[in-house]
């Protein structure tokens, strides 16, 4: 156990002192947009023909900002590798080590409740892990969005909210996993399916729990005021089925400088959310057609069936599970003092095989969202008439990706379609409503 606390100790100065070190150097100015401005007439004026009408959009996206967006999705590949890399081997380490085995007679010793053992492993892994990969995350969630000018934010509160978010995931997962192996124990041979059942209905759980729990741990959110645009996304709002009595913005300017906007909860709790820096630097055509977006999530109920698709996914992982892990505890379980799956010591090999799975699952569920939010673009075209709205709103923070991905950068990092073709989406929508778009 001595060797993964040394370790874990060593990740986390690492990612203090380089957090610290970043946040007391002066984050690099942004402004909040620098795209050629244009007139309405310049819009007007665009040919009819789509892709010339696109070109015309990208052309505005200046130098710098594309050299800012090649920059940054060549990090990507560093902080993909160094994830999995981090945390395959921390619980290798964990296994190889003795420290998995070592944590479950410690616990079995203070305790006979074989579900408080499991919780209590669960959670002491997922610590030293988080502990293990936050130099990585350090990077890819702070170090990289001040170095590129997407961030002011001080480092501890970036932190603050990196513990808090990990601490609500880590509840859902401790609970998951001690489920999971009380299942295996007590039904061999069904424990698939009532596995992802249970995945199913926490997930559902997270996502009722967002809006009204979760999503104001990290940000205060308030109704916007009254005012012409308001009355719009209302409107939309009413127009499309959507029960809101209300639009909200959240205070997301004191994470970060790029503009969004989102739909959490499900039934009752669904909420949508605009950020408070798209309100105040959108323009206006973009924030009716973002919300017509978001209205599309609701409306078409991505949410559930993207959590139904995910507990999909993990129930094919759960059968890999119950395949390799046996395979994997015959021939090494006898280095890693493991004789059983069900073992409370075979968390770390259950956690092994699903963390692997869920790295190698993610293009599919990638694509899967991405369709999604191709779907939610095309609706919020017709709900808003804003082809333009969508297309400013694109280019906007043009700088946060390549411009032009490669295949290899959508199949494994983009949820979303490329804001190059979102923009060739709104153009094709406008060349064929153009006698009645705006």
């Amino acid at each position: 156990m001595r060797t993964m606390l040394v370790a874990a100790l060593l990740a986390l100065l690492v990612a203090l002192g380089w957090g610290l070190f970043a946040g007391a150097q002066p984050a690099p100015s942004r402004p909040q947009d620098l795209t050629a401005p244009v007139a309405e007439e310049w819009r007007a004026a665009l040919p009819r023909d789509a892709d010339a009408a696109a070109a015309a959009y990208l052309d505005r996206v200046p130098a710098e900002m594309r050299a800012r967006g090649e920059a940054i999705s060549n990090t990507r590949y560093f902080v993909f590798s160094a994830r999995i890399a981090l945390t395959i081997g921390a619980i290798l380490l964990f296994l190889y080590s003795g420290a998995a085995a070592a944590l479950a007679a410690f616990l079995a010793r203070r305790t006979k409740l074989l579900w408080l053992q499991d919780m209590a492993f669960a959670a002491i892994m997922f610590a030293l892990l988080y502990l293990i990969v936050l130099p990585v995350d350090v990077y890819a969630g702070y170090v990289r969005s001040r170095t590129f000018g997407f961030s002011d934010r001080p480092f501890f509160d970036w932190l603050r909210d990196s513990v808090v978010g990990w601490a609500i995931i880590t509840a859902f997962y401790v609970v998951g996993v001690a489920a999971f192996l009380a299942l295996m124990r007590r039904k061999p041979h069904s424990w698939v399916n009532w596995a992802a059942a249970i995945y199913l209905a926490l997930a559902v759980i997270y996502v009722i729990a967002t809006p009204t729990l979760i999503e104001p741990l990290f940000n205060k959110y308030t109704p916007i005021a009254d005012s012409p645009l308001k009355q719009d996304i209302l409107a939309m709002a009413h127009a499309n089925g959507v029960p809101a009595d209300d639009v909200y913005t959240g205070d997301a300017s004191r994470q970060t400088r790029l503009l969004n906007a989102h739909v959490s909860g499900l039934f009752g709790t669904a909420r949508i959310s605009i950020d408070d820096n798209t309100l105040a630097n959108a323009y206006p055509p973009g924030v009716r057609f973002v919300v017509g977006h978001e209205i599309a999530h609701y409306v078409l109920g991505h949410i559930f069936n993207y959590v139904v698709m995910l507990a999909a996914v993990a129930a094919i992982g759960f059968a890999l599970i119950g395949w390799a892990g046996h395979t994997l505890i015959k021939s090494f379980g006898h280095r890693w003092k493991i004789a059983h799956l069900t073992d409370t010591a075979g968390i770390a090999v259950f956690w092994l095989i699903f963390a692997a799975y869920t790295f190698a699952s993610l293009p599919v569920t990638n694509a899967y969202s991405r369709w999604q939010e191709h779907q939610a673009d095309l609706y919020g075209l017709n709900a808003s008439q804003e082809p333009h709205g969508m297309a400013e709103f694109m280019i906007h923070d043009a700088d946060t990706a390549r411009l032009s991905p490669t295949p290899l950068d959508v199949f494994l990092f983009y949820s979303h379609p490329s804001d190059k073709s979102r923009v060739e989406t709104a153009m094709r929508w406008r060349a064929e409503h153009l006698n009645d778009s705006k």
